[in-house]
């Protein structure tokens, strides 16, 4: 409970797995929390000052004007007061007599922080009903005031009290962040890809493809890093090419002496020594011959994308020469990376088990899920014993009734399917069988 509280409370929980979306993070949340925060002091500080100072002036201009209008005597007086309004004030003012306050139609009314302040400094200040209205579309800021005989009515312009540095600020601000991400966002996927080709080769390296025109980019330390991956990967690659040249000549040289004792033996009189000798030297041809079947699995193939139902198919169509009943449970295409003549080997390899230590009925199934595809070859035999089992996969390894060699019951059948299968990124496990009830050959195949 105190884990999954724990776990709970962890912000890596909640933060992305993928290096792209964590430096986009790191890009951002400093960036949009500097940007928050100026926001916030410039509302404070700046605009809230300026929007209740140029709601003081103009609820000060609207009083000055109705003591102006309380002077006039004439019809004269407020026309002389109308011109000294708009000359100094630049706003417009009328009269409307025997008028009541009516409710004008604009095409759009506008609440802003300005108007609740002299909304506010009116209430306080003036005796008579009054309606204040605005419109952003025409520009248009009006106060109507009723008098017992008519309508005052002042005009003036909205930007006169309603300051638009807010929204510029904030246009400012958020095109800034734009830019900014627009520069940074190529920048970090060019990060990220330098990353992502070095996990390509070292995904190939593990498959056992050959590494070609793989040049670290990016930063200086993933350079260094895919520059010590590829002297390892070249001083592995001369290793292992040795160590095979070298075993597969002496392997072949080997069957230049057994030829020659084969030849002698033609010559002893004692039949039952020459019976007895005969057949050691077959199983040595045999480990020998399989030996360099093992070390032909080391050769490098380009992988390609392979319709792995159709290989499997044309496998069992070479292998079943109607004696045997192999169904292969699908219909559907199923695709991955794969080295073909290599991945052949390794299933022709266990159908071949499979028909020589069972009675001759095998089915072959193929799944799929989100990560890798799945190959079930089951037969109705004996099976290997659980403790057993990871014995069968070593070299040259056999039990009484050995199933792990088709080339003649030495011991190399599985684990070259084992190498194989590891050379493609994949595992290889041995199983009960639930459906025939003998052993079930499980393949998983990466599908990344």
């Amino acid at each position: 409970m105190l884990n999954k509280l724990k776990h709970i409370f962890e912000i890596r929980t909640y933060f992305p797995k993928g290096i792209m979306a964590r430096m986009l993070i790191l890009i951002i949340l400093p960036l949009l929390l500097s940007q928050v925060l100026s926001g916030y002091i410039f509302y404070k500080r700046h605009w809230k000052n300026i929007s209740n100072q140029s709601a003081t002036i103009f609820a000060g201009n609207v009083l000055t004007i109705m003591d102006l209008k309380a002077e006039d005597k004439t019809e004269e007086d407020f026309i002389e007061t109308q011109k000294m309004v708009k000359k100094n004030y630049s706003m417009d003012i009328e009269f409307l007599e025997n008028e009541k306050i009516k409710q004008p139609k604009y095409s759009k009314r506008l609440d802003h922080l300005s108007l609740r302040y002299i909304r506010r400094f009116l209430n306080q200040n003036i005796k008579y009903p009054y309606s204040l209205f605005a419109s952003e579309d025409s520009n248009l800021l009006e106060i109507r005031i009723q008098y017992p005989n008519g309508v005052l009515v002042i005009s003036s312009t909205l930007k006169s009290v309603f300051s638009k540095t807010i929204y510029i600020f904030f246009l400012w601000t958020i095109g800034g962040i734009i830019i900014f991400l627009a520069i940074a966002i190529p920048f970090a996927k060019n990060q990220v890809k330098s990353i992502k080709n070095l996990t390509d080769a070292l995904e190939k390296a593990g498959r056992g493809e050959e590494i070609k025109n793989f040049n670290p980019t990016g930063p200086i330390q993933i350079r260094d890093a895919g520059k010590a991956f590829i002297k390892t990967y070249n001083r592995m690659q001369r290793y292992l090419k040795s160590r095979t040249n070298m075993l597969s000549g002496i392997s072949h040289d080997l069957k230049t002496p057994l030829t020659r004792m084969k030849l002698e033996l033609e010559f002893c009189d004692d039949k039952d020594l020459q019976y007895a000798l005969l057949n050691d030297i077959e199983d040595m041809e045999k480990m020998i011959n399989s030996y360099l079947d093992y070390a032909k699995g080391n050769i490098p193939e380009q992988s390609q994308r392979t319709n792995i139902t159709s290989l499997i198919k044309n496998v069992v169509r070479k292998l079943n020469k109607g004696n045997y009943d192999i169904v292969v449970n699908t219909n559907r295409s199923y695709f991955a990376v794969i080295r073909p003549s290599a991945f052949e080997r390794a299933i022709a390899n266990i159908i071949t088990n499979a028909i020589r230590y069972s009675n001759k009925k095998i089915i072959i199934d193929i799944k799929k899920d989100p990560e890798a595809l799945n190959i079930f070859i089951e037969d109705n035999g004996n099976g290997i014993p659980a403790d057993k089992r990871d014995d069968m996969l070593k070299p040259f390894t056999r039990l009484e009734d050995s199933r792990n060699s088709s080339t003649g019951g030495v011991g190399l059948g599985l684990s070259i399917v084992q190498e194989i299968i590891h050379q493609h990124g994949g595992e290889i496990s041995l199983l009960d069988g639930k459906k025939l009830g003998g052993l079930l050959v499980k393949i998983e195949l990466p599908l990344k």
